[in-house]
């Protein structure tokens, strides 16, 4: 993406301005990304190196996470305050609880990036393709566990894929090998294929929101516990964060560097690939660029939930124990 081109785009996308503070800042929030820190998580490495976090006043540890699920589990059981996870995963964990064990504060895709990808030797282009095939895919990932949906929307029976539970490392290859006949995987994997011949004129790439499941994606969660002991902290969190994200849309090359300083070893190219997929097909969509980002339909959030809790047969939680919009900045009047 052109930063240029959308400096003007992104200036009135989000939810309030950036705020300094004078306040001290808190002890350290601790917060676990949904997996290894790509282009897609450089935000965040952003917002802790660029201090944006500072900027308001809060210390925060961002951490590498191991899949969505995981990373929700963290967070119920206080080894982390936050986490950036999946909503799906949210939704069905909640739905297993007894009472709501985490929360959404802060909505960051608007549409979930999840896709099956295939190399069209298959000839896999529709999930009624997928019947009888081996789908490889690490068991926490995001589109793994969100994949009963897309069965669902689609009267795919899910017993009838075979699934291979395997590192995201190892899926990319199985793949290209044809030892699996597709991957459930993110938009952003697709950058990732390159350094193994593969491009995206060599794929099918189906993307989840175009076969019925367009859902809200990741998002910034906590505990209610934690956000109500917390709630300076969270909205610290949330408004440094927003402020970061706003600034590698603007300026994705800045984003990368922080993660390149972060992780010396990355392939900046690939990275920046990861980042901008990301910002085209779950962030600045038509809704945010209305609505803001972190804007969230209270309808939509509700099919979003429905359809969740329908699909794993699991009771449909309160959209009140799954987002609170209590910790965003206040939301500036817009022009008319």
């Amino acid at each position: 993406m052109n930063p240029s081109a959308l400096m003007g785009a992104v200036a009135g996308l989000f939810l309030g301005a950036s705020v300094l503070t004078a306040s001290a800042q808190t002890s350290t929030v601790k917060l676990t990304l949904d997996f290894s820190i790509q282009g897609q998580q450089s935000p965040f490495v952003l917002a802790a190196e660029g201090d944006f976090f500072a900027r308001e006043g809060v210390s925060v540890q961002v951490d590498r996470g191991y899949g969505s699920a995981d990373a929700i589990t963290k967070v119920a059981s206080g080894a982390y305050d936050m986490a950036f996870a999946d909503l799906g995963a949210l939704i069905q964990f909640n739905g297993r609880q007894n009472e709501a064990k985490a929360v959404s504060v802060f909505q960051i895709y608007d549409m979930a990036p999840m896709v099956i990808l295939s190399l069209k030797r298959a000839n896999i282009s529709k999930p009624s393709d997928l019947a009888g095939k081996r789908i490889a895919s690490p068991s926490g990932a995001s589109s793994r566990v969100m994949f009963p949906l897309l069965a669902r929307a689609n009267g795919l029976d899910p017993s009838s894929v075979h699934w291979l539970d395997v590192t995201p490392q190892l899926r990319e290859i199985l793949l290209v090998q044809g030892q699996t006949d597709a991957t459930t995987a993110l938009i952003t994997d697709v950058a990732g294929l390159d350094h193994l011949g593969i491009t995206e004129n060599d794929l099918n790439v189906m993307r989840y929101s175009e076969f019925g499941v367009a859902l809200y994606g990741h998002c910034l969660l906590t505990t209610p516990q934690f956000a109500e002991r917390n709630p300076d902290a969270v909205r610290k969190v949330v408004e440094g964060a927003a402020e970061a994200w706003k600034a590698a849309i603007a300026d994705p090359d800045a984003a990368i560097a922080a993660l390149k300083k972060r992780e010396p070893l990355i392939e900046e190219k690939v990275e920046r690939a990861r980042l901008d997929l990301i910002i085209k097909y779950a962030i600045l969509t038509e809704r945010v660029r209305q609505n803001g980002l972190g804007a969230v339909d209270p309808e939509r959030m509700e099919h979003t939930i429905r359809m969740v809790a329908e699909t794993f047969k699991l009771p449909a939680p309160a959209v009140s124990s799954i987002y609170r919009p209590d910790y965003l900045p206040p939301q500036p009047e817009r022009q008319r």
